[in-house]
């Protein structure tokens, strides 16, 4: 026997008064929704309610912010679509669970169970349906609970399913009678969903047993299969089924699922309409056509007046407690959803977000950190206000025997060999030592960071690329998101113009120097993706046999206070046939921090480094020219260090 697939009707194009797989997906989410609330010991909030459909359905919707939000925009609507659900404190409940001083409370109780039990639409624990009662009744929900699970075992009206869960006997088939046509007069009053599903499954063959002929109806219904009109169908092939028994080996089978009605489907059709929720939640106009044209509420039109919206005291009070308990930074856009309850394509939603945002930004207690980024105030990380140690330019002169400043700074018309474009090399750019100027839009920013920032877990962005992280406000938390898909926490210093948060991934990927990488932007203005093939900059990477004996001469240059003249000089007699301005200024800020400036006026002030004619742009040392030169030996003194403030001026 061969099972027919579901088959999707487009919504456009379904006729008159034909369900469609989307109506059928709505009314699903809505049943979802109903037993997400159902099963809750408390009221929820829309984004818990959809927490726990997702955590209870494989909606495949994905787990982000993003996603959870566009789901709980979703469950939003299904649950204002319908009066079965009350909205109380931005929390959401069953309507008929809340007491109510209009109920007949000479009702019989018996009956009372029932109704509840109709409502919920298949078999439900005595817990569950407790507090329905107690609502009616007005005593506490345990005392309907232990009368339930009394009554259940002997009172003819219920049964009892799988679980200690209590159905009604009603929505099992009436078997008293022989006759087929006496079986539908006990059992339809109205015998037009018989026929509708008797129509629907009618290739179907009888299989070898019950409930293989039961399973196989399911697989052919079309959409939900009710149960009594499937008890039924199966009866008349096999006469000797029970019909709870069948009921219970239903339920206890893997690949069908018990829905409200009750009535039963494929895990086929299920993903058939998990796919159509997924549709519906990325297409927020499908969804409301489909909501408009659902069943549940019908009100009076009236015109509708302009909404003031207003973000209280109250409000921002909650929302101040809610970062409380998680020192970390919020997106507005998620406060709207964790705590006012609004989410990204309901119509208020803009207006709301808006308001949060004014709110917040006009309170100390909260600190901007960016794009719609907020923490809370003095959460800010350690040392990423400041310059770190190691990372600003030693301003220090040195003095020969004659008492003259040996490094000396020379007026660019002195400079040779075109030095002067070189230093304009954004690889050589760094804190406090930049002449390079914005471009426009930049798309992408390269990047190499030297020993000093590697060292720091930093990163400086010359001006080149001033507009590539946001610019307001001084300091503002990013996401990097690396090429394994770790969304990594940075922050962005716009008085430094420095990155600060890389130090593990630089530890865990790149090499000391050179290490070559890329930041490119989202669609999110503060997420920026990290693309690293294991790439690196020739000029700027320094194999470990060549940067031991830089490191030492670090440690000589400060202990015997060499000038950077004596420095530049040692580097360059280390590259027999030659180096490159940025490979020495790299070499150079690893002895020690130096201005591009200074290192270009030394190169042109002293006659021993010089280019040659056949080899332009690399950097020579020459003995015999040097021993020209006109500077007096002697061990230079070490005068004095800048001050602070001199630094910052």
């Amino acid at each position: 026997m061969t099972l027919q697939p579901t088959v999707e009707l487009d919504v456009d194009e379904a006729p008159s008064g034909e369900v469609t797989i989307r109506d059928r997906a709505f009314k699903y989410l809505r049943d979802l929704a109903f037993e997400a609330l159902l099963t809750a010991s408390e009221p929820l909030k829309t984004v818990d309610v959809a927490r726990v459909i997702l955590e209870s359905n494989d909606l495949n919707v994905g787990t982000s912010e993003d996603a959870v939000g566009s789901f709980a925009a979703l469950v939003r609507m299904v649950l204002d679509g319908d009066r079965a659900f009350l909205h109380t404190q931005r929390q959401w409940d069953l309507l008929a669970r809340q007491p109510r001083t209009d109920a007949d409370r000479r009702r019989p109780v018996e009956r009372a169970i029932e109704d509840t039990l109709e409502m919920i639409g298949h078999p439900a624990r005595p817990e569950v349906v407790a507090p329905f009662i107690s609502a009616v009744y007005g005593r506490e929900p345990l005392y309907f609970q232990q009368m339930l699970e009394r009554l259940a075992p002997t009172r003819p009206q219920f049964f009892t399913s799988a679980g200690g869960r209590v159905g009604l006997t009603r929505w099992l088939l009436d078997m008293e009678s022989e006759e087929v046509e006496d079986v539908i007069f006990d059992n339809f009053e109205d015998t037009a969903e018989l026929e509708a599903f008797r129509s629907a499954v009618a290739e179907v063959e009888p299989g070898e047993d019950a409930v293989s002929y039961a399973r196989a109806l399911i697989g052919h219904a079309h959409g939900p299969a009710p149960n009594k009109p499937l008890n039924f169908l199966v009866w008349t092939h096999f006469s000797d089924v029970e019909p709870q028994a069948l009921f219970n080996d239903l339920a206890g089978r893997a690949d069908v699922r018990m829905v409200r009605g009750p009535a039963w489907v494929t895990e086929e059709s299920q993903a058939e309409l998990r796919e159509a929720i997924r549709d519906l939640m990325n297409d927020p106009e499908l969804a409301a056509a489909v909501s408009a044209t659902a069943p549940p509420v019908v009100e009076e039109e009236v015109a509708e007046a302009p909404v003031t919206i207003q973000v209280g005291d109250a409000d921002l009070e909650q929302v101040f407690e809610f970062m409380n308990n998680d020192l970390r930074s919020f997106r507005v856009s998620e406060l709207c959803q964790e705590i006012l309850e609004s989410f990204p394509g309901s119509r208020t939603f803009p207006a709301i977000r808006e308001a949060l945002l004014e709110r917040m930004r006009a309170d100390p207690r909260f600190l901007w950190v960016g794009t719609e980024r907020f923490r809370l105030e003095d959460t800010l990380p350690d040392d990423i206000e400041e310059v770190p140690d190691g990372i600003g330019i030693e301003e220090r002169e040195f003095l020969g025997e004659d008492q003259e400043v040996v490094d000396k700074l020379l007026p660019v018309d002195r400079w040779k060999f075109h030095v002067e474009d070189l230093i304009l090399d954004p690889r050589v750019q760094d804190l406090g030592d930049d002449d390079t100027t914005a471009a426009a839009s930049p798309a992408a920013l390269p990047a190499s960071p030297p020993l000093h920032h590697y060292i720091m877990g930093s990163l400086y962005v010359p001006r080149l690329y001033d507009g590539f992280f946001p610019r307001d406000p001084d300091l503002v938390e990013l996401v990097v998101v690396t090429p394994d898909g770790e969304r990594r926490e940075v922050w962005w210093n716009n008085r430094l113009g420095m990155l600060f948060g890389l130090k593990e991934w630089y530890d865990a990927n790149l090499p000391w120097t050179g290490g070559a990488f890329t930041l490119e932007p989202t669609s999110s203005p503060d997420e920026f993706n990290l693309l690293y093939n294991g790439e690196t900059d020739e000029e700027l990477l320094i194999p470990t046999e060549r940067l031991q004996p830089l490191l030492a001469l670090r440690a000589t240059a400060e202990e015997d206070a060499l000038p950077l003249t004596e420095v530049l000089t040692r580097l360059v007699k280390g590259h027999p046939k030659g180096v490159t301005f940025v490979r020495l200024f790299t070499e150079a800020n690893i002895v020690r921090r130096a201005r591009r400036a200074m290192v270009a006026s030394v190169l042109s002030g002293n006659r021993g480094f010089q280019q040659r004619p056949d080899q332009p742009g690399l950097w020579f040392y020459d003995e015999k020219r040097a021993e020209k030169g006109s500077r007096k030996g002697g061990r230079p003194k070490r005068i004095r260090d800048y001050d602070d403030d001199e630094f910052e001026a």
